[in-house]
Formats: structure tokens, sequence, C-alpha cells
């Protein structure tokens, strides 16, 4: 099975998990076969069966490091060890045990099922079934050596050919189901790469959207509150700058006529200005300025301008469109912009003393407050919360959070 990994780590991560299996398996054997040893030399206190006992010592106590670390040297040291301590463990309990007859015994397989179960340092398939073939010969060559120096009959037992089939059976079935598993995993996170190219272009779309509501509205607004005849130029060339702005995404970007101040070109000597006059929040602000809405900024700009490009952006964007639903809705002429700072966040505040309206009514649900304002502050991790009441105002509250609290994934509270 895939276990849920990348094909690139499937098949090291089975291998290991088999592998590993594999040689505790063995240990378990090993423990049967000392735990039998030992009650049998509590039973008889014959002198073999100790010496039984003490040469099963070095297997487990190799078994027990190779359980630790896999590594080629230990598994080789383990198999030539485990082979003589076989051989005279099956001496031991056939000369010390006149009964047996011949090697079929289940006390005889638990060392040759431990010699098999090596389970192999490589992470493939064929290694693993290389090196449990290799414990499996070894093992019998050493109970068939141990059958005739103590003149009893070689008779296969059933029980560590079983184990060996099962052992190989396992490798081979991983090894022929790997390219088959590989297939469908490459096509699982085909599909996962298509769902999430498909919410990225999910997002761009809607904050290509929101850019162009913005843009298009703002301008609109522009253009009916202006005076019949020529437009003014200081207008006509934000309103082209905006436009060329939608094709870049950065709204203002190819123009820098539109902003109070500009770095580029800056001369030795001459403080750099202020980036608040280069940010979204202020473009905002004098747009709005522009068509007439007297605004009032207080608070702390300082801390806004320290915060990521994309967050001041998206602030400034949506302040614009908040600004623009005052001049177009609430019949306020005056608007309140405040900024603050503290726990990790940064608020920005519109206020008006407008028409207002109900919390539950259709505006709260205009495409300019949910796409402009809400989602496009939740992009960045933030909420909005919004309170108006009709015939008193509106207050909207734009909450992110600062660069080293930030997030992401926040949604709307309004």
């Amino acid at each position: 099975m895939s276990l849920g990994l990348p094909s690139h780590l499937a098949r090291p991560a089975n291998s290991r998990a088999i592998a590993t299996a594999a040689r505790w398996a063995g240990l378990v054997c090993l423990a049967a076969a000392v735990l039998n040893v030992t009650m049998s030399s509590f039973g008889s206190g014959n002198v073999t069966s100790w010496l039984t006992l003490v040469v099963l010592i070095p297997m487990v106590a190799l078994l027990l490091l190779l359980a630790r670390g896999r590594t080629v040297v230990l598994t080789v040291a383990y198999l030539l060890v485990g082979t003589v301590c076989t051989y005279f463990y099956v001496v031991a309990l056939l000369t010390g045990t006149p009964s047996y007859r011949d090697t079929n015994l289940f006390v005889i397989a638990l060392p040759v099922v431990a010699m098999t179960l090596v389970g192999g340092t490589g992470t493939g398939s064929l290694v693993g079934i290389l090196w449990a073939t290799l414990g499996f010969a070894l093992a019998e060559a050493a109970v068939m050596l141990a059958a005739a120096t103590a003149e009893r009959a070689y008779v296969p037992d059933a029980v560590s050919l079983g184990a060996y089939l099962l052992l190989v059976g396992v490798l081979a079935f991983d090894g022929l189901t790997r390219g088959t598993r590989s297939r469908a995993q490459t096509a699982l996170h085909r599909a996962v790469r298509d769902a999430r190219l498909v919410d990225i272009r999910r997002e761009l779309a809607a904050a290509s959207t929101a850019d162009l509501h913005d843009t298009v509205l703002s301008e609109l607004a522009s253009i009916a509150s202006a005076q019949p005849g020529e437009l003014d130029p200081r207008l006509a060339r934000r309103i082209e700058s905006d436009l060329r702005g939608l094709a870049v995404g950065v709204p203002g970007a190819d123009d820098p006529s539109v902003h109070d101040g500009g770095g580029a070109g800056q001369p030795a000597g001459v403080p750099a200005p202020d980036p608040w006059y280069d940010s979204e929040l202020h473009q905002a602000i004098e747009a709005a300025r522009d068509e007439g809405l007297t605004v009032d900024v207080s608070g702390d700009r300082a801390t806004f301008v320290l915060l990521d490009e994309e967050v001041r952006r998206a602030i400034g964007l949506a302040v614009r469109q908040c600004l623009v639903n005052v001049l177009r809705h609430s019949g306020s002429p005056v608007a309140e912009v405040a900024l603050s700072a503290g726990g990790g966040s940064v608020s920005v505040m519109v206020v008006d003393s407008g028409s207002g309206f109900p919390a539950a009514g259709p505006a709260a649900d205009r495409l300019g407050v949910r796409q402009s304002v809400q989602e496009r502050i939740a992009r960045v991790g933030g909420t909005v919360d919004i309170y108006s009441t009709p015939d008193i105002g509106t207050t909207v509250i734009l909450t992110v959070p600062t660069g080293a609290e930030r997030t992401g994934g926040g949604g709307p509270t309004a």
C-alpha cells in the first residue's frame, strides 16, 4: 500500500516497514527458542541445555542491533554469526535430547526462521528476497551439518519453509504492485495539483474582478461628479493611469505624476519622501478629495507604512471602495479615516454621518461591500466589521494582522 505518501517516498517506506517487521518477528522466534531452552534447563538440570541457551545470545544481541539500524555490514555479520550459532544450537539440542530423531522440529525451526526473516538492508523487493534466500540457505546448511554431526536424520521442516515462502511472497507482491501504486499516486497528485491551480486561478480572477470593479466604479463616480465640459487635467491623468494599471495589476504604478512624491531619480542629499504619500491608502483618500469629499485623516500612519505591500494595497483599495460608497450613497460631504495599531494588528476605520442603511438590508450585500471590501481584506488574513444605522451613519472597521502576526485565511465578520 502507498500509506498516502508520494511514489518516491512510498517505495523506501514500504521496504523499511517490511524489513523492520521481519526482523522483529525473527527476534520473537529467538525469544521463543530461549524460553523453550530455559524451561527445559530448569526441568532437567542438563549442562548441555544451558550450553544451548548460551549459543543463542550472540544471535539475539546482533538482531537487536540490526533492529535499531540496518546496515549491510551488520546484516552480513548477523548471517555469519547466526549460521555458527544455529549449528551449535542444533547440535546441542539433538545431543542433549535423545528423543529427537530428526530435524523436523518446531524448536529447531525457530532460529532458521530468525535467519530467514533478516529482512535485508536494501529498499527494493528483489534485494529483500535475495537476503531472505541467503539467510534461509545458510540456516538450512547449518541444520544439515548439525544433523550429520549429531548423527540424526535431516528432514526439512514445514515451519521454516513456510516462513521463507511467506516472506518471499510478500516482497514479490510489493514489487509487482509498486508500478500500479505509482501510477495511481501520480494521478492523485496530478488531480491535487490541478485543483490547486483552479483555486489559484479563482483567487486571481476574484482579485482582478475586484480591481476592475473598484476602478470602473470610482472613475464613473468621478466623471459623474465633475463639472460639464473638459475633464480636469489632474482627473484625466488619474483615470488614464488607473486604466493602464488594470493591465499590470497595480493601479497608478505606471504614472508617477498621480503620486505626491516618488523615490525614483531622487537627487543626492534630498531626503526620501514619506512612504505614506506613495501608499494606496493615501491615493484613495486623495482621489476621494478630488471628487469633492472632505476626508479627515487621523491616527498612527507610521505603523501602517510598515505593513506588507500586499496588505497595504488591500487596505487602500478597500478604503477607496468605502469612500466611493460614501460619495454615492451616504449623502454626507465629510468622511473620516482613522488609523490605529495594537495587539499585533492594524485597524483602519472609515466613518461617515450620512444616511446609513439597515445591517440586514440590500446595501450590505452590494458587490462593492462584499467583494471589494470584505473578500479583499479576507484574502490578506484580515476582518471587516460594518456598523450602520439609518440617518445616523456608517462605520467600517478594517483590521489586518501585522507582519509578525499574519497567518492568512481570515474571513469577514460582517
